[in-house]
């Protein structure tokens, strides 16, 4: 039996792109990122978005939204003219601060930050220290819990821009 080269060129053709189609129409298939984090699916933050899923990629205007954070507290917190935001990354913290005593500020910051000033109790995934400018937006404007203040008193660092 001798098949249509056609038929399977049309048939393959058909269901590549009828895939596609119809993962896109299912809203499956993206190929830009959201910039939204993942929410939290257990206990008493469950439903909320997971500071822990912020990425070195997201824009400090991508945080504040998500987040519901004004631009001015990111921006006096991490020491970023409010006109950078909308393009300053997390990642671009790492080369943002000269010194820092050794201890690294960078996303991680930014999940510490959101994380305390909304008072999310969370386990970060690593040890975040935290401009000393972020501890008092934190304390003046967030709602941290007892046990976020104590972590922020030994990993706050005097930082030279």
């Amino acid at each position: 039996m001798k098949v249509n080269s056609k038929i399977i060129a049309i048939s393959i053709f058909l269901i590549i792109f009828g895939g596609i189609g119809v993962a896109k129409l299912m809203g499956i298939w993206r190929i830009t990122s959201t910039k939204v984090p993942s929410k939290i699916t257990e206990g008493e933050f469950a439903g909320q978005l997971n500071p822990n899923d912020i990425r070195g990629s997201y824009t400090f205007k991508d945080v504040a939204k998500n987040f519901n954070i004004p631009e001015q507290d990111l921006a006096d917190a991490f020491l970023i003219d409010i006109s950078q935001i909308s393009i300053f990354k997390c990642k671009d913290l790492e080369t943002n601060f000269s010194d820092t005593q050794g201890k690294d500020i960078g996303t991680g910051a930014v999940r510490a930050f959101v994380a305390f000033y909304k008072g999310i109790e969370i386990e970060l995934k690593e040890e975040a220290y935290l401009p000393k400018e972020a501890v008092e937006v934190i304390i003046k404007n967030g709602k941290p819990t007892q046990k976020q203040i104590e972590y922020m008193k030994n990993h706050s660092v005097e930082v030279k821009k």
